[in-house]
């Protein structure tokens, strides 16, 4: 018999017995979702703000400016939960925010920092999107304080940026300042070079082969009126007779004196050799024909003006002879100079174009640093800006009376189930029975407390 009162009640006894406790779940209900509410009520409310970011790229494509930065977005995005929790952004929000001042006070920045970083959550969105989370008790500073990360980053990392190009660009400046001696000496060199060889450089031995044609032709029809002259001068010599030919002849002269002089000045200018000596027989051969023709008015032979004309026909052969050996002479000297021109434009070529990229490098650079500091707001771009929220995400009175009431409720059932599973009393004649395994010879019924308390005579 002992030993059937110590085995457990089945299932359905324990559910009734449990029913029969439904007192104690109750209480275990009523504790839980006071205790719930209590922690709703004592536990500080804690708002939490997010903030989507996008990383775009420069606005400007790279054939209008190089860039002197080259980091793309996808390795800035790679990192960019450690370059926002970093110390130089949070310290700046600590101190323009004003957070933790007592934490600040007793432990230093360092320490409101860390407590900072401990409330931030980065999570990257894509590939060139973040967002940003802050918790904070106060819903307007975990909105402004949730914004403004990625607006200080932005600011850091741009002026980070813009420096970087600042150094880029006075760097260019220094090897400017290095090689802009070089190229003013190589300048200077080849200036008092081709001023020196200015009738001897390569460019101008075209014009000096045509000048030296031009000489020998006149040379040779000199020469040729010269023989005529020649041959006249021994038939008057051996006729003795006079005649008033020569005239025409220096007036043929003349004639010819004066289309070379415009031929030359039409070519060259005012200053220029060619045209001077081109003048000179011009004005000369104006001179003898009109010495020639005022000598006839006046009855002079013509055996003198022929020898006048001899003279100057000889005088002008040796003058057109003689800057044709000067042209020749240019012509013979243009390689040698060439070759020396050559040698030094080739060294001036060199150091010029190092000039000229490195100057162009440092005009990129600065309109680089310009642009990074202008395009702040377009390589960051707040797509979803932290609103103030409307209900705290710690705790949440529904899921903590939830939370409670499931708590409750099986703590309750757990009380009910073991006392009744320790509850060794009989109730009824069948239950009894059925566990003694003996006939039940009498019941005595059950008395309620008032009966109870009347007695048995009703008073």
């Amino acid at each position: 018999m002992e030993r059937n009162l110590e085995t457990s009640p089945p299932f359905d006894e324990l559910l009734l017995g449990i029913w029969r406790q439904k007192r104690i779940v109750g209480i275990c209900l009523a504790l839980a979702l006071g205790l719930g509410a209590l922690y709703g009520l004592l536990t500080p409310r804690k708002y939490v703000a997010t903030a989507a970011v996008r990383m775009d790229l420069q606005v400007l494509p790279e054939q209008y400016v190089s860039p002197t930065v080259t980091e793309t977005a996808e390795s800035r995005i790679a990192t960019i939960r450690h370059a926002l929790l970093g110390e130089h952004v949070l310290s700046r929000i600590v101190r323009e925010e004003g957070l933790f001042p007592e934490l600040v006070k007793s432990h230093g920045p360092s320490a409101a920092v860390e407590a900072l970083r401990g409330r931030i959550e980065v999570r990257v969105e894509g590939e060139n999107g973040y967002v940003v989370s802050y918790e904070s008790r106060s819903a307007e500073e975990a909105a402004r304080v949730a914004n403004r990360i990625p607006e200080v980053y932005a600011e850091i990392a741009s002026e980070e940026r813009a420096e970087a190009a600042a150094r880029a660009a006075a760097i260019f400046q220094a090897e400017l300042e290095n090689i802009r001696p070089q190229v003013e000496e190589l300048e200077s060199k080849l200036a008092a070079f081709k001023a020196r060889h200015a009738d001897r450089l390569p460019e101008v031995l075209e014009s000096n082969l045509r000048q030296l044609d031009r000489l020998s032709g006149l040379t040779e029809a000199t020469l040729l009126s010269l023989s005529d002259a020649q041959r006249r001068r021994s038939a008057l010599a051996r006729t003795g007779a006079e005649s008033n030919v020569e005239v025409g002849r220096l007036a043929a002269a003349m004639n010819e004196a004066r289309r070379e002089y415009m031929a030359a000045r039409s070519i060259y200018t005012g200053d220029h050799p060619e045209l001077v000596a081109a003048e000179r027989a011009y004005r000369l051969a104006r001179s003898r024909y009109e010495a020639a023709s005022e000598a006839v008015s006046q009855g002079d032979n013509e055996e003198r003006r022929v020898e006048d004309e001899i003279r100057w026909l000889r005088d002008l052969a040796l003058d057109y002879q003689r800057r044709a050996d000067a042209y020749l002479r240019r012509v013979d000297a243009t390689p040698a100079v060439g070759a020396e021109l050559e040698g030094i434009l080739r060294d001036y070529g060199a150091v010029r174009e190092k000039y000229t990229t490195l100057l162009s490098r440092k005009v990129e650079a600065e309109l680089a640093e310009d642009l990074e500091r202008r395009q702040r707001g377009s390589l960051f771009r707040v797509i979803e800006p932290a609103i103030v929220p409307l209900s705290p995400s710690e705790p949440k009175p529904l899921q903590v009376l939830l939370l409670s009431l499931l708590g409750g409720l099986v703590a309750g059932v757990a009380l009910a189930s073991y006392r009744a599973s320790r509850d060794t009393s009989m109730r009824g004649a069948m239950e009894a029975r059925k566990r003694l395994g003996v006939p039940v010879l009498a019941s005595v019924p059950s008395l309620d407390r008032r009966s109870r308390r009347a007695g048995p005579n009703g008073e």
